[in-house]
């Protein structure tokens, strides 16, 4: 019976964690395939909580966006507030997949609401910009994944990253010493996610010896490079990119 169970438990979070990936591929955002791609090696578990966050975080940025009243966007943030916090069966695929979470990590529910937060604030913004929020996004996922010494170089990530989709250079470029320690957690745990996103980041703002007082990334590096998984499976055998 409790092999069973397991196995129904199994399958649920491998339907979810599809659902979670397929979601962030077909986001149309810029960063859903790329971030998509750098969970490939993650194990499901850790693909279905990472996913789902990003998930959230697109949708909390198109609902920031897209409105052209700050009311209006406000409103649309306030709504995933809402919904993550009514915990009565919900029809909302990413509600869902969040809240599978909650069980699993501790104040997952919690945290998320501070993410949601930080995407309010930016309402008040003439720019609107929400790069803080994409921080603590990368600083939740990695404290989940077991990067409790890692969280100000996931921010970092999430910072540079951010500015990609913008087309502009953030100058918090990582050392390769500093990308190859990302392979594992704290607890010496392999793990992807960091590691590969800090061999994209460094490959968009362009080499450790590019001059920082360049603003503009390269066409040819982009986040929609048709070679991305190629390079991804490079950079995760045979180290991070010069």
């Amino acid at each position: 019976m409790k092999n069973n169970t397991s196995s129904r438990y199994n399958a649920a979070q491998g339907i979810l964690a599809k659902t979670a990936l397929s979601q962030l591929r077909k986001s149309g955002h810029p960063l859903g395939r790329p971030l998509a791609l750098c969970l490939m090696f993650e194990s499901i578990e850790n693909q279905l909580m990472t996913a789902s966050v990003f998930d959230l975080a697109i949708a909390l940025d198109a609902a920031l966006h897209i409105p052209s009243e700050s009311l209006l966007a406000a409103i649309r943030i306030q709504w995933w507030a809402d919904a993550l916090a009514n915990m009565t069966e919900q029809n909302v695929p990413l509600v869902a997949c969040l809240q599978s979470q909650y069980q699993r990590h501790d104040n997952f529910s919690t945290q998320l609401q501070v993410i949601i937060s930080e995407w309010q604030t930016a309402c008040h913004y003439e720019t609107r910009d929400s790069s803080v929020g994409w921080e603590a996004v990368w600083r939740l996922i990695a404290l989940h994944l077991g990067h409790k010494t890692a969280l100000d170089q996931a921010a970092v990530i999430g910072r540079e990253l951010y500015f990609a989709t913008l087309g502009k250079k953030s100058g918090g470029l990582f050392g390769n010493s500093d990308i190859k320690s990302l392979r594992k957690n704290d607890r010496e745990e392999e793990r992807t996610l960091l590691y590969l996103s800090a061999c994209l980041s460094r490959k968009l703002q362009g080499s450790q010896n590019s001059k920082l007082n360049a603003t503009r990334i390269s066409h040819d590096a982009g986040l929609d490079d048709p070679l991305l998984v190629w390079r991804f499976l490079v950079w995760h055998i045979f180290g991070p990119p010069k």
